[in-house]
């Protein structure tokens, strides 16, 4: 089971400083059941090297240009390669209420994006559990992301084997499938102070609706 925060999800359905009435309320408690039943969870995360050159980087042999990871990245020698997704049962159940329900499906995207976005918070505190002492990681950062180009989705999940790991693929449009998923790198540092930051903060879209305050 998938712990997910109702401020979360009242966040992605555009609630700034105020809760949702019973009614939605009760609507995000049926989706999440139904959700959960849903959901099949999967990750996978490979450890490569990470060599900075400007805004140059080499993850483990595959390179790429982006000033906002460059510095988001700085100071680490090693990162994460992560993938993970909720499946596609999930894209399934969206589907239908948007034939069904249209108020319950909207409620069901925002309470499926809450719940990846948890899932991924899990796995990230396992990968950090197994490290080294003295090791930590930063925030996710994602294609998309700033100037990380989106088409980075390719390298990554190809050298993940995401495909044939754990069932995601992507459109021509680099979009992921199932579409409850997401594709990040994680730097590792010894700088704990360096791990804070969320990754709202460090994303260059300012204007995004979901922006954390």
């Amino acid at each position: 089971m998938i712990e997910v925060s109702r401020p979360e999800i009242w966040r992605y359905l555009g609630y700034r400083g105020t809760e949702p009435d019973e009614t939605v309320k009760g609507l995000i408690e049926e989706s999440l059941s139904e959700l959960e039943k849903a959901a099949v969870p999967r990750q996978v995360s490979r450890r490569v090297s990470c060599t900075i050159d400007g805004d140059l980087l080499t993850l483990g042999g595959i390179s790429v240009k982006s000033r906002s990871l460059a510095k988001h990245l700085s100071g680490c020698e090693e990162a994460f390669l992560f993938a993970a997704t909720i499946g596609t049962g999930i894209d399934r159940l969206i589907r239908k209420y948007s034939r069904l329900q249209v108020s319950k499906a909207a409620v069901m995207q925002s309470a499926a994006a809450a719940m990846v976005e948890s899932w991924c918070d899990s796995c990230q505190q396992e990968l950090e559990q197994n490290l080294s002492e003295g090791i930590y990681l930063r925030p996710r950062y994602s294609p998309g992301y700033g100037d990380f180009p989106l088409s980075f989705q390719r390298p990554l999940l190809d050298a993940l084997e995401a495909g044939k790991r754990i069932g995601i693929e992507l459109t021509d449009s680099m979009l992921m499938i199932p579409s409850k998923s997401v594709s990040a790198v994680i730097g590792l540092t010894a700088d704990k102070k360096s791990c804070s930051v969320h990754k709202c903060a460090s994303c260059g879209n300012t204007g995004c609706p979901f922006r954390k305050i």
